[in-house]
């Protein structure tokens, strides 16, 4: 009906698995490598589970059809059969026997030995498929063991791939099934798309239905398909194929939320009122949406676009309805731009709203900031005037004549004089000692080597320094240390954390 309209070469989202719309999803890849691994490798049984709708059947034609080994598949798609019914459509599969011809347990076995060994001959594997084999019974997974027995002794002449719903592997790990169990050399889960995954998988699918317009499914509608479908491929099929009869319906190329809000509230009757916060779709829900979509898809007939009612008149009714309900959504306008429109009011609103509190916080705390400010200037003032004060002092040291000089040189000798009879004082003669480096004499040391440089802590003075560095005083030291800081104009006053010079070599001869 629709496939025209869109500009499709076929249809997109059937619910058969074609392999051709097998898309490989990050956790896909992974599955689709293990089986073809554990097949080249000859693994002899592999297990392969999932949720219903995941995926499981595409990707098994899709390991039969596309994945290059070189191997003889049988697949079984309808397992409920006794171990003898399954013997013949083996034979039947591998082209041994007719549906018409009556074989019996032993004759087909033999069949299908001579088979496998002519295969292996030929370098060819032999791969047994059986999907939806949950609904085996124990005897028949049990015989089907004792079919893998088919061996040399270095290679598993038969690979059998037992595919099915979460039920099979509780069903294998039974007490009676112990030997088969313990036989899987692989298993491997498919699981459900993420966001990123079914947004992918729509495109992919609409790619290779020949689709070249422009983007089919709005944004948001993709987002409501992967909320409500829960990433569940064959649920996302549903609801796209229903989504496209409902655009078809109202002459609508572009899919929007909307169409697939009516498209989802019509299958399941799930309120939308909390869409936007996706909450969790019971799998009851789910399964009733997959049958209700198939059942409104049986109902609605493929028709070319131009339906009469004389032609048709159960489909031309179907799209009059249709085209009636989405009428009163305005015409060509979507949705989403409804959506945007109304979303712009409200956030220049609430803008506005922003502001206004903004402002009126601004006058509330204005005083404080006007007390702030005041309070601010005023210690500015203050840095600033000692700063001045500070200025000055180093002008007017700078400023002393060399006569103010030799004067404070003089007093700092003295002091160092005094200083040194101080020290050679015996301990009799001293209530109090320092602990201050002994001084070295010029008769062990004529020329001293010392540090290039050295940093006034607090309290320091030249001489401190002097002795610190030298261990004795000497008039000579001072002068070699004035000589190469000549910007300490007064030996008595050194700044802290000033770095002064130090001469490398002082000839005291």
């Amino acid at each position: 009906m629709y496939r025209d309209f869109f500009g499709f070469s076929i249809y997109p989202f059937e619910l058969t698995p074609d392999s051709n719309f097998f898309y490989l999803s990050h956790e896909l890849k992974e599955v689709f490598a293990t089986l073809v691994y554990g097949i080249n490798l000859k693994r002899g049984f592999m297990l392969l589970v999932g949720e219903p709708g995941t995926g499981k059947t595409t990707l098994l034609n899709a390991l039969i059809n596309k994945s290059g080994i070189s191997a003889n598949f049988a697949y079984i798609s309808n397992p409920d059969l006794n171990f003898v019914g399954l013997l013949h459509i083996l034979l039947i599969e591998f082209g041994l026997a007719s549906v018409d011809d009556r074989v019996t347990k032993t004759k087909a076995m033999l069949k299908l030995k001579m088979f496998i060994d002519e295969q292996f001959e030929k370098d060819r594997n032999v791969v047994i498929v059986i999907d939806e084999a949950q609904d085996l019974d124990s005897k028949t997974l049990e015989r089907l063991r004792l079919l893998s027995n088919l061996q040399t002794l270095n290679n598993k002449l038969i690979q059998i791939i037992l595919s099915g719903q979460p039920k099979l592997e509780s069903t294998i790990s039974q007490n009676n099934l112990t030997q088969l169990a313990q036989r899987i050399g692989l298993r491997c889960r498919t699981t459900p798309l993420n966001e990123k995954d079914t947004y992918e998988y729509i495109e992919h699918r609409l790619n290779v239905a020949g689709y070249k317009g422009p983007q089919l499914f709005g944004n948001k509608a993709k987002y409501l398909i992967w909320t409500y479908s829960k990433g569940i491929p064959r649920v996302i099929n549903v609801i796209c194929n229903n989504s496209l009869l409902y655009g078809y319906g109202a002459d609508q190329k572009r899919i929007d939320s909307y169409i697939v809000k009516e498209v989802v509230d019509d299958l399941n009757k799930v309120s939308l009122d909390s869409v936007d916060s996706p909450q969790d779709i019971p799998k009851d829900t789910i399964k009733a949406v997959s049958q209700t979509a198939l059942k409104k898809s049986d109902a609605i007939r493929e028709v070319s676009p131009e339906v009469s009612p004389k032609t048709d008149r159960n489909s031309y009714d179907t799209v009059v309805k249709l085209r009636k309900r989405f009428s009163r959504h305005g015409g060509s306008e979507t949705d989403e731009k409804k959506d945007r429109r109304f979303s712009a009011v409200w956030i220049a609103v609430i803008s506005g709203i922003v502001i206004m509190i903004n402002i009126f916080i601004l006058f509330l705390v204005f005083g404080s900031f006007k007390e702030f400010k005041n309070e601010f200037s005023s210690k500015l003032e203050a840095i600033k005037n000692d700063f001045q004060s500070q200025s000055a002092g180093i002008e007017n040291r700078e400023n002393k004549t060399p006569s103010e000089l030799e004067a404070i040189k003089n007093d700092f000798q003295s002091q160092s004089a005094s200083t040194e009879n101080h020290e050679n004082k015996t301990p009799s003669d001293n209530k109090v000692t320092t602990d201050t480096t002994l001084p070295i004499s010029s008769a062990e040391v004529k020329s001293f080597r010392k540090k290039k440089t050295v940093v006034v802590r607090k309290g320091d003075t030249l001489y401190d320094l002097i002795v610190r560095v030298y261990g004795k005083n000497d008039p000579k030291i001072l002068d070699a240390i004035l000589k190469i800081n000549p910007e300490i104009k007064d030996p008595n006053l050194i700044d802290v954390n000033q770095v002064i010079r130090l001469p490398e070599e002082i000839d005291l001869d």
